[in-house]
């Protein structure tokens, strides 16, 4: 129990000093100790501290119109992502958030990003994909991530929104978990125990960001998640 203290506390300092990585931590650093399937909603669970800290800092920006497209299909498609975590074996599960996690730090480093126009339907269509890699690997952020940055979105609505759309995607989650049997209640109420191990993380990195420069400390988190990444697929196929 205390090594997973320590995971998502030191997860949560991340995400509180950059503003992201938590779910891209935590997450690889479990399946060390458990089965991605008991791992996956363990995260859920304890992000929820995360995700309502950052929505209560920014819930004056939100803006709902044009990003219900996103929430719904995002909401639409959890359990469809639940239903995979179920259903693959442990080791692709693994595989997938190896790749998941590399991808999304070297996306992150490079700062790559297309040009798009905004649309309805490509809103719906990042939903999809998010709430697919929401329900199977708790990763909802970079698909949603990339396509409003690709389309310009607002700074002033972008923490808002994007804060709001985690939350909903991550309660989404929790009851999909239940009814695809990757879960129990009873499972997700001892997950809770981790919340308050995820809050320490998340105030202590928000206070440390106000003393260090995050530049540098940014991209040695986005190495060392890459190579996490790429250290857990291989773990997973060996």
């Amino acid at each position: 129990m205390l090594p997973i203290f320590v995971i998502i506390c030191c997860a949560g300092i991340l995400q509180g000093f950059c503003g992201f990585g938590y779910s891209l931590l935590a997450l690889p650093l479990l399946c060390l100790f458990a089965p991605a399937q008991w791992a996956v909603p363990v995260i859920a669970v304890s992000s929820l501290a995360l995700n309502t800290m950052v929505l209560s800092t920014s819930w004056r920006s939100i803006r709902l119109r044009g990003f219900l497209p996103l929430t719904l299909a995002g909401m639409a498609f959890t359990p469809l992502g639940a239903w995979m975590l179920g259903s693959l074996s442990d080791t692709a599960v693994r595989v997938i958030i190896g790749i998941s996690v590399t991808t999304a730090s070297l996306l992150s480093l490079s700062r790559w990003a297309p040009h798009m126009r905004r649309t309805p339907a490509g809103m719906a269509a990042t939903g999809a994909l998010s709430g697919i890699f929401n329900g199977l690997t708790i990763f909802s952020g970079p698909p949603a991530v990339i396509y409003l940055s690709a389309t310009e979105a607002e700074k002033s609505s972008f923490r808002g929104n994007l804060s709001a759309f985690f939350l909903v995607l991550t309660i989404t989650a929790i009851p999909s978990f239940v009814g695809a049997g990757v879960a129990s209640t009873a499972n997700l109420l001892q997950a809770a125990i981790y919340l308050p191990a995820a809050a320490i993380g998340g105030t202590a990195g928000i206070l440390l960001a106000k003393k260090v420069d995050s530049s540098t400390f940014r991209k040695t988190a986005l190495v060392i998640l890459s190579l996490l990444g790429v250290s857990g697929a291989v773990q997973a196929l060996v």
